[in-house]
């Protein structure tokens, strides 16, 4: 639920004519994922949730669920697929990844992060207990020269960090897999997992302790 008030956010806040969820392929910094097929499918089910609410909401917004990464071979390197979109794209249009505070604070460790500024801007709703101290220096010093606002964000191509604290949704992708773990036969999902992914994880006999 986390990930997908993050898009409505964002969504809602830079007026996106398209919004796109993309399951990640191989991840360099993670072990042991789940297989891609489940993610996808997850994703898709999440997704037509996140697209009925926008739709009554924010309707100018399409919902996309994109299999690229999980269709590249190899690592999957984020900086390799803005650059793909933003060929796609062409030099002008807006182009913002959305992530979590708890990614931004981490950004220096991505491959080639510098370079993300290069094709688009990076927009992170806080976590609650969000301190940008916890950045290492370099990484505060990105986040005082590139700054903007969402209007910013909106009439510039790439470059800027956006950084919006409204959102206060404190969930952990790590303690959920916990809860899921032991959860198996609920009567009811996870507070903060929707119905349809609950149904499907039970279905598939995924997390299980």
């Amino acid at each position: 639920m986390g990930h997908l008030a993050l898009g409505a956010l964002f969504a809602r806040t830079l007026d996106l004519d398209e919004l796109v969820l993309m399951p990640a392929g191989q991840q360099p910094q993670k072990q042991g994922s789940t297989a891609a097929a489940h993610r996808l499918a997850m994703t898709r089910l999440a997704a037509e949730g996140l697209a009925a609410a926008l739709a009554a909401s924010h309707p100018s917004t399409q919902v996309i669920v994109s299999t690229r990464e999980i269709e590249r071979a190899g690592p999957s390197y984020t900086v390799d697929t803005l650059r793909e979109m933003r060929r796609e794209a062409g030099p002008g249009a807006s182009l913002s990844l959305l992530i979590g505070s708890d990614q931004l604070v981490r950004l220096d460790t991505w491959h080639a992060w510098r370079e993300l500024f290069d094709y688009a801007h990076i927009c992170a709703a806080a976590r609650p207990g969000f301190s940008r101290e916890t950045a290492s220096a370099p990484l505060r010093k990105v986040f005082a020269e590139r700054e903007k606002s969402a209007l910013g964000v909106q009439s510039t191509p790439c470059g800027g960090i956006l950084i919006d604290d409204s959102l206060a949704v404190d969930i952990s992708a790590t303690e959920l897999r916990a809860t899921l773990a032991h959860a198996q036969n609920a009567a009811k999902p996870p507070a903060n997992l929707p119905e349809p992914v609950w149904q499907y994880i039970r279905a598939q006999h995924l997390y299980r302790a």
